[in-house]
């Protein structure tokens, strides 16, 4: 969000009509129909109050889908093959569960002229997510279930690869189905014992962890 303006204080409740008027618009509109004047009129203000709580319509976006996203935790089940499923499932909740549907997309090309604001969309609508993953994908080297020279940033890459390509540019959802499968075709490649992950995976402790 831009820094307020001098001279009124900022109305706290302005601002959460605001982000939540924008919801409403690029849920109902997508984000080529996105107008201001439609969110002030949905949010009670004026087109002007927006453009000084947030100087461009991108930042304001930003803000509103990150409104609707949560911190996601780290797997921890002391299952590599869970974790990284898991990891690939909260991706996919985050970008296309809880954003709108055809948002980020279009908000990445607006975005890539500014590297300020692309920095800022990668950090609050991507990076949270894949950070948990990076964690899951350390602890899993650290216990020896991956090889030492696996490069957990590498990994998360092409883990959440599928997750981005079906969130810019459609396809099959990148859920549960498609997590596992993505992961073991991974795991086959990076695992010291693959076949150990999987039967770790399929004990009791873990009978819930997506098989």
């Amino acid at each position: 969000m831009t820094p307020a303006a001098a001279g009124r204080p900022r109305d706290p409740g302005i601002d959460a009509a605001v982000v939540a008027a924008t919801l409403d618009v690029l849920r109902a509109h997508g984000y080529a129909g996105f107008a201001l004047e439609a969110v002030a009129a949905r949010a009670g203000t004026t087109k002007a109050s927006v453009r000084r709580r947030w100087t461009t319509r991108q930042s304001l976006v930003i803000d509103a889908l990150a409104s609707v996203l949560v911190m996601p935790p780290v797997p921890d089940h002391g299952c590599t093959r869970c974790d990284l499923t898991r990891s690939v499932d909260l991706l996919a909740e985050a970008l296309l569960d809880r954003l709108p549907a055809g948002v980020l997309a279009p908000l990445v090309a607006d975005c890539a002229h500014d590297t300020e604001l692309h920095r800022r969309l990668i950090d609050v609508l991507v990076q949270p997510s894949r950070d948990a993953a990076t964690i899951a994908v350390r602890r899993a080297v650290d216990r020896g279930d991956l090889r030492a020279d696996v490069d957990p940033d590498l990994l998360v890459d092409l883990l959440a690869s599928v997750v981005h390509q079906r969130a810019l540019f459609g396809g099959a959802p990148a859920g549960r189905g498609a997590a596992r499968p993505l992961v073991d075709l991974l795991l086959q490649g990076a695992a010291v014992d693959f076949d150990r992950l999987v039967r770790v995976s399929e004990l009791p402790a873990h009978a819930g962890h997506h098989h």
